[in-house]
């Protein structure tokens, strides 16, 4: 394409592939996106960059590519921005986040300390859901980590300028950008918020980076919220990936068995679709709201005709009003967006009689009475539309301006009747010099671009030969369409007509949009109640459509035991050709208020499993022996290992750090089986292989470790010194133990305990006691036996 220079190599898309490219690029890929239109002459062309896009933001592409981008049951992009620094109290990791979403108008803040691994972080991004992650241009080992969890997260990181993070101006920004409730004070510095001095530097390397105030429609229209992710369960992204919560990325196929996504997805709207995966993101935490949810689902469960209803009837028919909400604050609705808002909302009578036959309490303060509420809200618009829009037009599928509404247009339109009229008559005209029958064999059509045209099938073609009245226009196989001078006179006029009336109609649907704008915050709120409900439905109905239906779980405000019996997998069991065994599990930890030691915890943990495992069981144990003394533990763990074994022999994985207990194997062939995690050591760098392979661990990886963990190299060598003082000493320990002269010296350890006890039995004085025994201990080590001398050196 193109000439030298500037020629470039190309490849030709239709606008639908072209949509489905960018939209993989921008969600899938999490790439960013730089459109460039060509400008000057073939010979003298420049390409300059006219549009451009992120995950996290790509408002630009919307006026190419439409809605699209963000009406599908994807989230809204949302963006992220983290600046770390040192925490003058504590000296700790400050973290400042901010979240922006633009297709929400919702900005959110959070301010905290958090550790190496930066898990509050993981946390907020799970929660959050950011496509796009800012963060300074700096190889700080902080931000190394931080740009591991916005890998594991699939989070495109990208580093912008340290001036974005500038505070400077900032309120100014604010001010104009959010929206103040009435008689609060405009000024954002009364935002709580306002205070968290590092997320607010955040903040405004998002605002900078969306541009959010290039757009005059952003004005008053954002809400600045505190993240508050106590309030949800923590999960980082690996919990998130094992628990199969969402299906992987790039995979469009949401079968039931693939993800709890796929299999919870009975959602009849696009923005229900959106809120389930934002509820899956943020498991709830406070009970009252997990049994209000628990309370309406359960209902739906029970009622067939109302949960029929609600997912038949109802939900099915209402469009997507977070995206039509947000075309209209950006003024980029047309007259058939406030059609079908106008239909949803004639539908809420019908869906709140349907809540209200079902005489529920929590029904009724949950959903119905907030939608009733909105809908009260949106009598005006009702109102409106009916007084503006022609109906009688929206059946033949035309979205117009009532004539009657506005003088120039009803002018307008009489002129356009009258020229129809005068079409119907050259009909009828053209109809007698044929032959034929008016709107049976000749018909009158008309067509937005070329206006109105005769009409014949082939059969009656024949007498248009010939006839210098007629032109024919074309022929194909539903018929010749044809023309007069007059008509094609009178649709010279039409078209003109029509195209001033069009003129005229788009100021006034331009002052209907302005005026269906100010309903749009109602509408996000209708937009979250019926989302809602439609969620709360698709748990029902996945509950009822379940092989064996799901049952309601008993909650308590307190729990410090977790049982779930019968438990099934609820993905694996929607497989076919599947078969699993439903299992008991039980999950406990000790009580708050008095915490018992680790020690108290493992013995407890460890005596219920004695008392309760069968042959059929399957116990997990794992570094047994917390809080004890090494030879404690060992004797501990070897004991309920060997019980485990022997005994109740069930199956058992049990994982320990004391190597003496792989000497069981060997006391119990083909029941005990030794095995270990391979890992290698090269360059001095630790290398795990992910292996499991037969036999017990041939070295201590310990060192290594602590230096994958940066500990200090002081420390580390010390510990090395320390290690190979204790080996050779356990060496010598061994060798002895090992040595012919064992028998003698356990003749010594013999004759020096007689002599204790006689000397127990003659002298009452303790201090004359233990003079007496350390002399005895002296001439036994003067014996020179190696046993004695590895014994002691032990104690």
């Amino acid at each position: 394409m193109g000439i030298e220079p500037n020629k470039l190599d190309y490849l030709v898309l239709s606008k639908g592939n072209f949509e489905i490219l960018i939209r993989k690029l921008l969600l899938v890929r999490r790439y960013r996106v730089e459109i460039y239109v060509a400008e000057g002459s073939v010979r003298a062309c420049e390409w300059t960059v006219k549009y451009k896009g992120s995950p996290g933001y790509f408002s630009q592409l919307e006026e190419i590519l439409g809605d699209g981008l963000g009406s599908s049951e994807e989230q809204a992009p949302c963006l992220m921005a983290v600046n770390i620094k040192t925490d003058t109290v504590t000296k700790g990791r400050l973290l400042g986040v901010a979240c922006v979403t633009p297709g929400e108008y919702a900005m959110s803040v959070s301010e905290f300390t958090d550790d190496d691994l930066l898990t509050e972080l993981e946390t907020i991004t799970v929660q959050m859901a950011p496509s796009e992650c800012l963060v300074l241009p700096t190889d700080n080992e902080d931000y190394k980590y931080l740009k591991k969890v916005m890998e594991r997260a699939n989070v495109t990181v990208t580093a912008v300028k340290k001036t974005n993070f500038s505070t400077e101006g900032l309120n100014q920004d604010l001010n104009r950008l959010l929206k103040f409730k009435d008689g609060q004070q405009q000024d954002a510095n009364a935002f709580p918020e306002m205070s968290k001095e590092v997320a607010m530097t955040s903040l405004a390397a998002t605002i900078k980076y969306t541009s959010l105030l290039d757009d005059n429609t952003n004005f008053g229209r954002f809400q600045l919220t505190t993240i508050q992710p106590d309030c949800f369960l923590h999960m980082d992204a690996a919990a998130l990936k094992a628990l199969n919560v969402f299906p992987e990325l790039g995979d469009t196929n949401h079968a039931p068995s693939r993800s709890l996504y796929g299999l919870l997805d009975r959602c009849r709207t696009q923005h229900g679709k959106r809120l389930l995966a934002q509820w899956l993101r943020q498991p709830l935490r406070d009970i009252n709201l997990i049994n209000e949810r628990q309370d309406i689902v359960e209902l739906l469960m029970n009622n067939t005709q109302l949960r029929q209803q609600l997912h038949e009837d109802h939900l099915r028919r209402i469009p997507d009003l977070q995206a039509l909400a947000r075309r209209l604050t950006r003024k980029k609705a047309n007259l058939q967006d406030c059609y079908r808002i106008y239909q949803a909302i004639n539908r809420l009578p019908a869906l709140l009689q349907c809540l209200a036959e079902a005489n529920d309490a929590t029904l009724h303060s949950s959903l119905a009475e907030p939608i009733a509420e909105l809908n009260n809200d949106l009598e005006k618009y009702q109102q409106m539309i009916e007084a503006t829009v022609d109906m009688d037009a929206v059946e033949r599928g035309d979205y117009l301006v009532k004539p009657s509404f506005d003088e120039q247009l009803q002018s307008l339109a009489d002129q356009l009747e009258t020229l129809q009229s005068s079409a119907d008559k050259e009909l009828n005209k053209a109809a007698r010099e044929l032959g034929l029958d008016a709107a049976k064999t000749i018909k009158l059509e008309s067509n937005p671009q070329n206006g109105f045209n005769f009409r014949v099938t082939l059969k009656e073609e024949h007498g248009l030969r010939g006839n210098k009245k007629y032109t024919i226009i074309d022929a194909v196989k539903s018929g010749v369409r044809f023309k007069n001078s007059a008509l094609e006179s009178i649709t010279e006029e039409y078209l003109q007509t029509k195209s001033a009336y069009e003129k005229e109609q788009d100021k006034v649907v331009t002052e209907i949009i302005g005026i269906a704008s100010g309903y749009a915050e109602c509408l996000r709120g209708l937009s979250l109640q019926l989302s809602r409900a439609d969620v709360l439905l698709a748990f029902a109905l996945a509950a009822r459509a379940a092989p064996a239906p799901y049952c309601r779980p008993a909650l308590s405000r307190a729990p410090h035991e977790l049982l779930l019996l019968g438990l099934r997998h609820p993905c694996l069991e929607v497989q076919e050709g599947v078969s699993f065994i439903p299992n008991d599990v039980v999950f406990r930890r000790g009580e708050p208020d008095e915490p018992p030691s680790d020690s108290m915890v493992e013995m407890l943990e460890a005596a219920a499993i004695l008392r309760t495992a069968t042959p059929d069981s399957l116990v997990l144990i794992d570094e047994l022996g917390r809080g004890t003394s090494t030879y404690e533990g060992c004797g501990i763990a070897w004991a309920i290992a060997e019980k485990l074994a022997t005994e109740i022999k069930c199956f058992c994985l049990f994982a320990t750090h004391y190597h003496e207990l792989t000497r069981l194997a060997s006391l119990h062939p083909n029941v005990i089986v030794n095995s270990h995690a391979e890992a290698s050591v090269v360059d001095q760098q630790l290398v795990l292989l992910h292996k499991i392979l037969p036999g017990p661990a041939t070295q201590s990886l310990g060192l290594h470790v602590a230096k994958l963990a940066d500990l200090p190299d002081s420390i580390i060598q010390y510990a090395e010194e320390k290690q190979a003082q204790l080996e050779t000493n356990l060496f010598e320990v061994e060798s002895a133990f090992k040595s012919e002269d064992n028998t003698e010296g356990q003749k010594l350890i013999l004759d020096f305990l007689h002599k204790c006890k006689e000397i127990h039995n003659t002298i009452s004085s303790d201090d004359e006691m233990l003079i007496e025994i350390n002399k005895l201990k002296q001439q036994m080590l003067q014996k020179d036996s190696k046993y004695v001398q590895a014994l002691m050196s032990t104690l």
